[in-house]
């Protein structure tokens, strides 16, 4: 599923590609996908206006138009965002296709019809409709909404890194990888950490996704010290040459290094 540091990339490259451009055409190619009304009702309130801005919110994306309100898009498990110019260009799985006035395209491409795609509005009600935590990479969200977030709370550190009401935008990759830098068991639970390691891992977590936007949440530009090019049952720690081992922690199939985990 695109988390954080994925769906930030899509955003820009949103920026990049479909902003300040009337819609002349849109294609809904699944009902199923569309949420907050009805395909007819998602194609006229796009037909004809265009994107003045983007923003982000977990994994969420919000695309504001010119005369106010916005296209939400959430990716469910495989979704994404393909620009392009022919339409032999089209890529396969396109759910929503829009058609520019100059001739480009924007498709979202959703082999598992798991995303959602609506108009909405207002956003920050949105949100709160949605009872989203604030975003990982927000300046809103520091140490002490952190510390907040976990306070009382019980079950495992990698179920609450996960929990989109607590905090947005983190899901099972990114919680084990935050995990791995942090040098914490995926099994270990909330109350069990101290003030030093909830602020270890509060810092570990930011680190960690700024330096996977910064490296445009490509694994192969992350291999060095990280875990994510290294997930499968038996690979090499990056770390300490270790075997990774999978595990299920909160009904997920979690993957660690045992000997950097403890």
């Amino acid at each position: 599923m695109p988390e954080l540091p994925d769906v930030e990339m899509l955003k820009r490259s949103f920026d990049a590609t479909s902003l300040h451009r009337p819609i002349a055409e849109v294609d809904v190619r699944s009902d199923a996908i569309v949420e907050r009304g009805s395909a007819g009702e998602l194609a006229g309130g796009l037909r004809g206006r265009s994107f003045e801005a983007t923003r982000r919110h977990g994994k969420r994306l919000f695309a504001g138009l010119d005369e106010g309100g916005a296209l939400a898009l959430h990716f469910g498990m495989t979704g994404s965002l393909r620009s392009f110019e022919s339409t032999d260009d089209e890529p396969r799985h396109t759910r929503l296709l829009l058609r520019f006035e100059r001739g480009s395209h924007l498709a979202l491409v959703m082999p598992r019809k798991l995303g959602k795609v609506g108009l909405v509005d207002d956003v920050d009600a949105f949100l709160e409709e949605q009872r989203l935590g604030p975003d990982a990479l927000s300046e809103a969200f520091d140490d002490a909404v952190f510390d907040a977030a976990l306070a009382g709370r019980r079950g495992s550190v990698k179920a609450a890194l996960m929990n989109q009401r607590l905090m947005a935008g983190i899901g099972n990759v990114y919680s084990d990888e935050i995990l791995f830098q942090a040098g914490l068991h995926p099994r270990t639970e909330v109350p069990a950490l101290d003030a030093d390691s909830r602020r270890r891992l509060f810092d570990t977590l930011r680190w960690v996704l700024c330096t996977a936007v910064d490296h445009g949440a490509d694994p192969a530009e992350l291999e060095g010290s990280f875990l994510l090019a290294h997930r499968s049952e038996g690979a090499s720690c990056p770390r300490c040459d270790g075997a990774i081992r999978r595990i299920e922690v909160s009904g997920r199939g979690v993957y660690y290094c045992p000997a950097c985990q403890t």
